[in-house]
């Protein structure tokens, strides 16, 4: 993003002669919106209105005098006057009595208001400072007559007047400018009246209800579920709704699929014991879709208190817990991301019911608190107050549930203990780390073992051999081979279309045209760079063998960027990039990368002392690489 000189440039030819008229210290209002004006700078800016929004009070000045109200004017210039849906917003804060109230058509002259960058958006928001005149379209002069006459009386008395150079402009602006954008006037009153109708949709979560649009500002209460198309939240005010679900102290009423896992795929005991409250009917599940996801995927997490608007309450498919949902506008109104991360760094001015919601919390860690204080307090009493008992006695009162809890635990423990006893034998790779240590080591020969499937065939039971298995393992393994044969093209290119804007497209479609693939030639587009390469992985130490213990692997590029920690780049024009990863993949494999040379070289000789009809040498070279790693 750059920034600009107070603009006399032009759009295209036909604004020349207004553009060039421009007074000095003043932007035409296509720089602003395409943010060639960094945002927080501040700007004097002139354009005809096109619409208004009613004065509207902020939160908690309807009954305080001098506070701030907002409202908004949409304003246009000849930068954009071809572009009929496009104009820039200036918000205004300031009392009531403060608030300009122009015409359709009337020429707003604004000084040091502030570009902001707001929800993707680009628009100016008053200061203190900003001056706000306007001019009645009606009392405006043609050019080269001055617009003096049409100015309004200020608002503020002690607001600086415009130059005699402003008037001027005001003149050559309204009446240059095409007003095809314009509303007529009894479409704009309209326009204005239902600006009116913007009502306090706030609620707290104790009272929302099903087949309800609200506002509410909660608190993140687990880490945010990504579903790459949609994103699903849990969220709490620290109120209570009968409807909600209850999540109890000790997680036994979790169920299955309720957890921030609305298809059930998350076993209940994995999942449901993760739950560390709030506890009660204080918590409610919210799903979101489009931008409303990538919002919260790139900027929400655990713990943060979040604002969302225009939030959708309904039953789930459960039909007995309320649930939120949250989706794109597709109407001619669209709002935009409807999702703030609300900061609490400035308590001075911090929303209040924010600050409702924050004592709220305080006050239930503290009930929690004692609870526990309390429930640990009787566990004690009830040991020591009753006749003791010895340890046989006291492990046959233990419930069921207890004993298998402990049981699992000491055998995922010995699990545990007997891996790492015999990862220490093996000596493996310790620069090359697997993603999830706690995961159990598979066998390759166990990895590639065919999983058979029972079924029903038109009342017949048949055995079937699944084609693949959709599952994720951890092994110890060494590198013996790989593909291609050079690293230099162990990276790849592909086109860059307009589909890379989705979410859920990863530019591997068939429908893609695999012309010019392989070479620089056949497309002259941005390339994305991507890794991809295979692995040949062998059992590290075989238990048989007479089994198969080798494996081929894809290695695609998210996982080839957490292997050699490197994004993918053209490593022919880049040998810098290759003799980097040449290092990284050295820690890998050893010198498997040399073997492999010598052996193409061996290969190469034996093939020209063949057609030379040369006898073989006498001692012919054997090399194998036999480095031992974990993945």
């Amino acid at each position: 993003m750059t920034s600009r000189q107070p603009s006399n440039s032009v759009a295209n030819p036909r604004n020349a002669n207004q553009q060039n008229a421009l007074p000095s210290g003043y932007y035409i209002i296509r720089d602003i919106l395409e943010e060639h004006i960094p945002a927080g700078r501040f700007v004097n800016v002139v354009g005809l209105v096109k619409d208004r929004r009613i004065p509207i009070p902020t939160a908690g000045s309807a009954d305080s005098v001098g506070e701030d109200w907002k409202s908004g004017i949409t304003i246009y210039d000849k930068s954009i006057e071809d572009e009929t849906d496009r104009g820039l917003l200036i918000n205004i804060f300031r009392p009531e009595n403060e608030i300009p109230q122009p015409d359709a058509g009337d020429v707003v002259l604004i000084t040091r208001a502030k570009v902001q960058l707001y929800r993707n958006e680009v628009s100016l928001l008053t200061h203190r400072s900003t001056t706000i005149h306007i001019y009645s379209a009606n009392k405006i002069p043609k050019p080269p007559k001055s617009a003096k006459q049409a100015l309004l009386d200020p608002i503020r008395p002690n607001d600086r007047r415009p130059s005699d150079q402003e008037h001027e402009f005001v003149s050559r602006l309204y009446h240059s400018v095409n007003k095809e954008a314009l509303p007529d006037a009894a479409q704009f009153n309209i326009q204005v009246e239902q600006s009116r109708n913007v009502r306090n949709k706030f609620k707290v979560l104790s009272d929302v209800q099903d087949a309800q649009f609200c506002d509410v500002i909660v608190n993140v209460v687990k880490d945010p579920f990504d579903q790459v198309d949609k994103t699903t939240l849990w969220v709490s005010d620290y109120t209570e709704n009968d409807s909600f679900y209850n999540f109890s102290w000790d997680s036994t009423e979790v169920s299955v699929g309720r957890d921030g896992d609305p298809y059930g795929y998350t076993a209940k005991n994995s999942a449901s014991t993760n739950w560390s409250g709030p506890y009660g009917k204080r918590s409610m599940q919210i799903t979101c879709f489009g931008v409303h996801s990538d919002f919260i995927r790139d900027r929400v997490k655990l713990g943060d208190w979040v604002q969302l608007r225009n939030l959708q309450v309904k039953y789930g498919r459960n039909a007995n817990n309320l649930e939120g949902y949250l989706r794109e506008d597709r109407g001619s109104f669209n709002t935009g991301v409807r999702i703030d991360v609300v900061s609490t760094d400035d308590p001075e001015n911090i929303d209040s019911r924010l600050k409702d919601a924050i004592r709220r919390k305080r006050e239930y860690e503290k009930t929690k608190k004692k609870q526990m204080k309390k429930f640990a307090a009787d566990q004690r009493d009830k040991a020591n107050g009753g006749k003791r008992k010895g340890e046989g006695q006291e492990e046959e009162k233990r419930d069921s549930k207890t004993r298998r809890t402990e049981l699992r635990a000491q055998r995922l423990k010995k699990i545990e203990e007997q891996d790492l006893e015999q990862e220490a034998k093996l000596g493996l790779n310790e620069s090359i780390k697997a993603e999830n240590m706690d995961q159990p080591v598979f066998s390759i020969p166990s990895i590639i073992k065919p999983i058979p499937w029972t079924t029903t065939v038109e009342g017949q039971e048949v055995t079937l051999t699944l084609p693949f298995t959709c599952a994720k393992y951890r092994a110890n393994v060494r590198v013996v081979d790989f593909r291609p044969h050079k690293l230099e093209d162990f990276a790849t290119w592909r086109k860059n279309t307009e589909y890379d804007m989705l979410s859920d497209y990863s530019g591997d479609s068939d429908s893609e045209s695999d012309e010019g693939q392989g070479t620089l030639d056949g497309y002259v587009g941005e390339k994305i760079w991507e890794w991809r390469f295979l692995l040949l992985l062998e059992e590290a130490v075989p238990k048989k063998k007479c089994e198969d213990n080798r494996l081929w692997v894809v290695v695609d590029n998210n996982e080839a960027q957490m292997l050699v920690n490197l994004d993918a780049v053209d490593l022919r024009a880049n040998p810098d990039d290759l003799n980097t990863l040449r290092e990284q993949l050295f820690k890998l494999w050893g010198n498997l990368e040399e073997c492999k040379l010598q052996e193409l070289q061996n290969r190469r000789k034996n093939q020209q002392r063949v057609a030379a009809q040369q006898p073989p040498d006498s001692t012919p070279l054997d090399h194998r690489a036999v480095i031992r790693l974990k993945m």
